[in-house]
């Protein structure tokens, strides 16, 4: 349903921030990972939407990068793990700590988490190690993110590649060297034309 949410952040507290856009402010579960790194100011989220029927309850969580959203969504996929475990589990150790653990099928370490016992921990193996063991440890995405972006122009050339269905890693990669290559002066319009030859 969400994609993702750009707004000022109105208040934050570890693991959860109020982001406000368009006049509605939307409360958000993230991991320590994306909480430590905001700093106030205007912050854009992607966001992972969940619907708990049964309880009447909506709930947002959101990442500063593709990377932890990916973690997030295939924590999910694995029985016994819900989005409240699944954010306990990323804010307890680093993104590429866990990808590294279930990789090496270390269901001792594993099980030291909060939520998850043996046989959940067995299961994550069983379930997930085959993807992560594909992944990169410290893959493009946290790289993309300390990619300068400058300011609001920057942002724009953002949502204009997101709109276009562009995945965000690539999108804010190209924008960064569009940017870095037309200088200060130019236009959001610039940036995005020049964006769209390196995606």
């Amino acid at each position: 349903m969400y994609e993702f949410i750009r707004g000022k952040i109105h208040s934050m507290l570890p693991g959860t921030v109020i982001l406000e856009a368009a006049g509605v402010g939307y409360r958000i579960q993230v991991p320590l990972s994306t909480s430590g790194k905001l700093k106030g100011g205007e912050a854009l989220l992607l966001v992972h939407h969940t619907i708990n029927a049964e309880q009447g309850e909506e709930k947002l969580f959101g990442f500063l990068t593709d990377r932890e959203r990916d973690l997030f969504r295939a924590l999910i996929t694995v029985k016994g793990i819900g989005p409240a475990t699944a954010i306990t589990v990323m804010c307890a150790a680093d993104p590429d700590d866990i990808i590294r653990l279930v990789a090496a099928a270390d269901v001792a370490a594993l099980k030291k988490f909060k939520g998850i016992g043996p046989k959940t921990a067995e299961r994550m193996v069983t379930e997930l190690r085959d993807d992560f063991s594909k992944w990169t440890v410290g893959g493009t995405t946290a790289s993309v993110r300390s990619a300068k972006i400058p300011g609001a122009k920057g942002n724009d050339a953002v949502l204009a590649l997101l709109s276009l269905g562009y995945p965000q890693s690539k999108s804010e990669a190209a924008v960064a060297k569009a940017a870095a290559k037309l200088g200060e002066k130019a236009s959001t319009e610039e940036i995005v034309r020049q964006a769209l030859q390196l995606v």
